[in-house]
This record gives C-alpha cells, structure tokens and sequence, in this order.
C-alpha cells in the first residue's frame, strides 16, 4: 500500500491564535505517522500544548522501530505524562491540554489512535468504513438522551485530553481493508462546524482529486468556522 502525497491544511478561523497542530508539517515518503491536534486551555498555552503532544507522539515512535497497537497507546500516555509533568513544574500552564488524532501506517494497515473530539475517517466512494467516536460528552450523551435535538446543548466538551485531569482511555482502531483510491482523513473539530457530514462525504464521493477535496473543504471553512480547523487528507494508490 502506497500513500499519494498528503495533503494538509489548518486555519485559523476567527480566533486570535491557532491553537491546532498537525505533524508532519512538511511530509515526505518517509513519514508512517500523522497526526492533528486541538490545543485546549486558552491562547498561547493551547497552541503549546499541541505541539508538545505532536512532537511527544513523533518523538517516541523515533525511538522504536514497531508501529503496533501497543505503541500508538503507550505513545499517547507519553505525550500524557510528559504534559502533566510539564504544567506541575509551570504552574501557570494548569488546565492545558490537547486532543489527538493519529493515523500510523503499519505495513499494509493504519493503527488510529485518538483522544478527544479530534476525528478520523476511512472513507471509499464517498461512503464511511471507519469512523472514531469522540471523547465527548455530546457523544456520551447519544446513549441516554431520547431527543437527538437536544444533544446540542453540550456543546465541545470533552470527557479525555492529552495532559487532562481525567484518567486517559485513548480511542484505538485498526483499519485493515484499504483499497486504492480510499481516503483515510484526520481532522479537528473546527473543520466540522462548517459543514455538515452528509456534505463533507460528498466531496469524496464527487470529486477524484485530493487537492479539488481540500480546496472546497478550507473555503467553507474560512466562511463559516469560528474555530482553528485543521485536517490531513492521506489517499491510498
């Protein structure tokens, strides 16, 4: 299984600061692991807590050679105990922390791991195969609230973070059945909230063309998104 060159974009929506990260920023053949990250914890402390568990993440999978469910998980409790660790000897960096979302190619298969509402896709003809299923209490909530109208009012709380105050239980899946032409996407919370899903299919479905995809993608985005969105559009040859 090969990768076309991956596509990538993050904005900065209406905020004052991006505080998402993607890894790698400059991708090349070489590159098994990619990743999106939602920094949380308020201007320039969220944008630090980002890329400190992207590069925690890169940095660990420097050092080992496998590329196993195993240490997509241990590397996420890395970036962890590294952020933790971080904000107890910086006081004033208490409350940051970040989301993840990773996809780390393992031969012919993607390992996904993830924490938070950072999402990832495997996507054929326009059509889900995989999904994750965000750490949120919106999600949580689907499982006792009868009027799906009022799952809303949650809003982008999250019930897992990188570096957070809850016990980590990282999201991890393993995507086995990738054919050519599939999609395999990561993307931050941002990129969702101008658009709906049914449409966000559909350009996987109309169009052919990575970069037609991504440039239909960032100009909603830069309409209608408030928040930093970012995404990471990897297609299999």
């Amino acid at each position: 299984m090969e990768i076309v060159t991956p596509i990538y974009y993050s904005g900065i929506g209406k905020r004052k600061v991006n505080e998402d990260y993607l890894y790698p920023e400059s991708p090349n053949k070489q590159n098994d692991v990619f990743m999106v990250c939602d920094g949380l914890g308020g201007m320039a402390y969220g944008e630090l807590a980002s890329k400190m568990t992207a590069l925690a993440v890169h940095n660990y999978f420097d050092k080992v050679k496998s590329r196993s469910q195993e240490h997509v998980v241990s590397s996420m409790f890395f970036a962890n105990n590294l952020i933790k660790t971080f904000t107890k000897e910086h006081p004033h960096t208490q409350g940051m922390s970040s989301t993840v979302a990773m996809l780390v190619q393992n031969k012919n298969e993607f390992v996904a791991g993830w924490v938070g509402d950072s999402r990832i896709y495997h996507i054929r003809a326009g059509e889900i195969l995989f999904k994750s299923r965000d750490h949120s209490y919106k999600e949580l909530m689907r499982n006792f609230e009868d009027d799906s109208s009022q799952l809303d009012k949650f809003g982008h709380i999250i019930t897992q973070a990188i570096g957070g105050q809850q016990t980590l239980n990282p999201g991890l899946a393993t995507i086995k059945d990738i054919q050519p032409n599939d999609y395999l996407v990561l993307l931050t919370d941002g990129v969702m909230e101008a658009l709906s899903e049914e449409d966000f299919l559909s350009f996987f479905k109309s169009q052919k063309n990575s970069e037609a995809i991504l440039e239909q993608i960032v100009n909603l985005c830069s309409e209608n998104s408030r928040d930093n969105h970012t995404l990471y559009i990897l297609k299999t040859k």
